[in-house]
């Protein structure tokens, strides 16, 4: 995962940010599904339901996945 061109961790600080722009049935979705797990590890997973997500991670937040 790249923030900007460059590799990076993400944080739970900022997948909290992120959760608030997600699709609400989704998330709470995959948060039945897979919470606890790894912020990336969400992330991806809410992809898959929801790829033009991706448009947005990359537009607002500089995320490529």
């Amino acid at each position: 995962m790249k923030r900007y061109g460059e590799e990076f961790t993400l944080t739970q600080e900022l997948m909290d940010t992120i959760a608030s722009y997600m699709d609400d049935e989704k998330r709470e979705s995959v948060h039945f599904e897979l919470a606890p797990c790894e912020p990336e590890k969400f992330l991806k997973r809410y992809l898959e339901l929801d790829p033009d997500f991706e448009e947005l991670l990359d537009n607002e937040f500089g995320i490529e996945v």
